[in-house]
């Protein structure tokens, strides 16, 4: 049977790329991944999993919903004039919580058919290694849902800090390539910046004792990313990190397509690295305010 896991890729990850690449293959698993011999590769040539019907069925299902919830969003009055006003509709954050909370349940779904298959996702409480990466790639709800989380925290100043730091260490990163204009960028640039920051091993500005402070409104390259090998692999430093199978799982068409909708709605130009456009939003569009939701 050949199919595309309905929409949810997993994207097997190679030791030289960026844990939050884009790059994605049919659902697969490593074959021998336990083998030490062996390199984990995006292209590698594995064992499909074969999935019950109900199932996919199943997996389906949360795509569906997931993107419902999205569109509905994108549906909302007030949106268009958010900018001026600096208010939201109640239901953005409502609608957005359940569909970042159904995704979640997607992913520990799709955990619990692999666990059938006899593979083990080893992700724990306190295994941050995969929280020195540069999350990239993030939409303009999710930096809103993780603006408001900063404010919910009750230490905003403090993570607003922190971002400028981690901003900076990604500037001094920047300037070891020639190419200045990094959000206009090739994609083999921003991958070698993305490794090049990895190895640094500078920790997410919200992480405090290997634990994440803001872990209901991360952004969804943060949700996806999985391990089935020991934590202590997934160290940059580690001997055994370049035989570490990590992988993503990644939202479905359907999720995209509801989420570039969403955003042209919203109409907010930042970039989509984390802690630069979390700074842009903060201090260009909200100015340190907090956002209003009006019912």
């Amino acid at each position: 049977m050949n199919y595309c896991f309905c929409m949810i890729h997993v994207a097997l990850e190679h030791n030289n790329a960026s844990a939050f690449s884009s790059s994605s293959v049919p659902m697969e698993i490593l074959r021998d991944y336990t083998e030490p011999h062996i390199q984990p590769r995006y292209d590698a040539a594995i064992e499909t999993v074969s999935l019950p019907e109900d199932a996919i069925e199943t997996i389906a299902h949360f795509q569906d919903k997931i993107a419902r919830y999205l569109f509905e969003i994108s549906c909302l009055s007030g949106l268009s004039d958010w900018l001026s006003r600096k208010t939201l509709p109640s239901h953005f954050f409502k609608y957005f919580q359940k569909a970042v909370n159904l995704y979640d349940e997607s992913c520990q779904y799709f955990i619990g058919q692999l666990r059938r298959q006899g593979f083990s996702v080893r992700c724990e409480p306190g295994c941050a290694h995969c929280c020195c990466h540069m999350p990239t790639g993030i939409s303009t709800p999710e930096l809103i849902y993780l603006y408001y989380g900063m404010h919910q925290s009750g230490v905003f100043s403090r993570f607003f800090r922190r971002c400028l730091e981690a901003e900076e260490q990604w500037r001094e990163v920047l300037k070891t390539y020639s190419d200045p204009a990094f959000c206009d960028e090739s994609a083999s640039i921003r991958e070698s910046v993305l490794r090049s920051y990895h190895r640094l091993k500078h920790d997410c500005p919200f992480l405090q004792e290997r634990l994440c402070q803001i872990y209901p409104y991360r952004p969804i390259v943060c949700r996806m990313h999985f391990s089935l090998s020991s934590p202590h692999w997934c160290n940059p430093f580690h001997f055994q990190n370049e035989h570490a199978v990590r992988f993503n799982l990644e939202p479905g068409e359907k999720i995209f397509e509801a989420l570039q909708h969403l955003e042209n709605r919203l109409r907010l130009k930042v970039s989509d690295i984390m802690v630069c456009g979390l700074l842009e939003l903060s201090v260009n569009i909200m100015k340190f305010d907090e956002i209003n939701w009006i019912n």
